[in-house]
């Protein structure tokens, strides 16, 4: 009940257009309800299985607005201190029918308030996939929200995630190992700037890891449009 109740305050402070918004909410005996705008638009889980071929997944057009959409909203949500720490497609929603609704992101029931200058977080919480190192480690901070947007942006490319496995305990392996591959295939057909910032996004080394919303969104591959 906990986590719904912070999930609840902290649909209140947001009000971003990339964020779905939160109407209204009400308890009875059984249920916590949460109202919403309405969105009729698929989950982008659903537009990856649809678009994706042994050539990859979206157009990187499409991929870029998304994504853009993706890191305005993060960039919002650090700007009053709230890390999502579930960014994942399942978690991003078209506020329409067909593929030009806007990007909503959904699901803050494992988000929370975290300062700059607070200590790191350490509960090791978000889907496998899109879990950073830190997060496996049990020390981070809302870098953890670039690495998934990383992740997403890879998928969104290629129809596939960067680091995979049979498991959970392979897919974390996988992550912890960092081995980045750009299959020729799939990304002999994007351009070098994409490359660069999904590889900048899932990096290790902090000296060329993007940490901020902010840097994101300058990187040329976003910047240019």
């Amino acid at each position: 009940l906990d986590h719904v109740k912070r999930e609840v305050q902290l649909l209140k402070a947001v009000d971003h257009p990339n964020i779905m918004k939160m109407i209204d909410s009400f308890e009875d005996e059984d249920y916590v309800h949460i109202v919403t705008e309405i969105c009729t638009g698929v989950e982008l889980f659903d537009l990856v299985v649809d678009n994706t071929t042994d050539y990859g997944c979206l157009p990187e057009d499409q991929a870029m607005s998304i994504i853009k959409a993706l890191l305005e909203s993060v960039q919002y949500m650090h700007s009053k201190d709230i890390v999502h720490r579930d960014i994942k497609p399942e978690n991003l929603v078209l506020s329409s029918s067909g593929q030009v609704g806007i990007v909503k992101l959904i699901d803050f029931g494992l988000s929370r308030r975290h300062g700059v200058n607070e200590g790191n977080m350490t509960n090791q919480v978000g889907t496998p996939y899109y879990m950073s190192p830190d997060i496996l480690r049990g020390n981070y901070d809302r870098t953890c929200d670039l690495w998934a947007v990383g992740v997403v942006c890879y998928i969104l490319l290629t129809g596939y995630p960067p680091y995979n496995g049979n498991n959970d305990s392979e897919v974390h392996a996988s992550t912890k190992k960092g081995h980045l591959v750009f299959e020729r295939q799939v990304w002999g057909n994007l351009s070098k700037s994409s490359r660069d910032f999904v590889r900048k996004l899932l990096c290790t080394d902090d000296a060329t890891r993007i940490r901020t919303a902010d840097d994101a969104l300058r990187h040329p591959w976003l910047s240019s449009r």
